[in-house]
């Protein structure tokens, strides 16, 4: 095996019931494919008992390192074993031809570890930006949220007293519909020998 974690990659086509090509439909949203894999490794442990399932990085807190720095790094840590073992194997016979060796692979070293350090620095002042993003994000989302519940408050309580007129409206039209009309053309008449009365 040439992987020093040896993993898995699992492809198919997501073809829906009715036999249309639909991943968001089949694998969900994060918390879909979460499941998906957990599902996966519980019916693959019961054939392969050793199979193991790798921790989620929501559960470890571990942030994703981009695979060129990784990489790098490996690299890095296969040159450094390289210029140790030069040097733990160095002896009276071969000093002179070893420390040359030695140290043309510590210039390239330093070099390679200097422009490693150079993108670690950018990603960091990048992670950094992005996380103060993020807090900034959620606060916004707060507000946001804040603000729409009080919105959706204020619109049912204007939709509360609404409903409150509309119901006193339709109790005194009900209440008009029971009085006689006799009694309406008394009271209207009433109204204006009344107004005549004023003038």
């Amino acid at each position: 095996m040439d992987e020093k974690t040896p993993h898995m990659h699992l492809s198919f086509v997501p073809i829906t019931q009715d036999g249309r090509l639909c991943a968001k439909e089949i694998l969900g949203n994060k918390k879909k494919l979460t499941w998906w894999q957990d599902e996966f490794w519980k019916h693959m442990v019961e054939k392969y008992p050793d199979l193991e399932r790798g921790e989620a990085a929501s559960m470890t807190g571990r942030e994703h390192i981009p695979p060129r720095l990784f990489k790098e790094a490996a690299y890095l840590t296969r040159q450094a074993k390289q210029i140790t073992d030069l040097l733990e194997n160095t002896n009276l016979f071969n000093a002179g031809k070893n420390t040359d060796k030695a140290v043309e692979l510590l210039q390239k070293f330093f070099l390679a570890m200097e422009n490693f350090q150079t993108q670690v620095r950018k990603y960091d002042k990048t992670i950094s930006s992005l996380k103060s993003d993020n807090v900034s994000l959620k606060r916004q989302t707060q507000d946001l949220s804040r603000q729409v519940k009080e919105a959706t408050s204020s619109s049912i309580r204007k939709k509360m007293d609404d409903a409150r007129l509309r119901a006193d409206y339709e109790n005194l039209q009900k209440l008009m519909g029971r009085i006689p009309p006799e009694i309406l053309d008394l009271a209207k008449r009433g109204q204006l020998n009344h107004s005549d009365r004023e003038r």
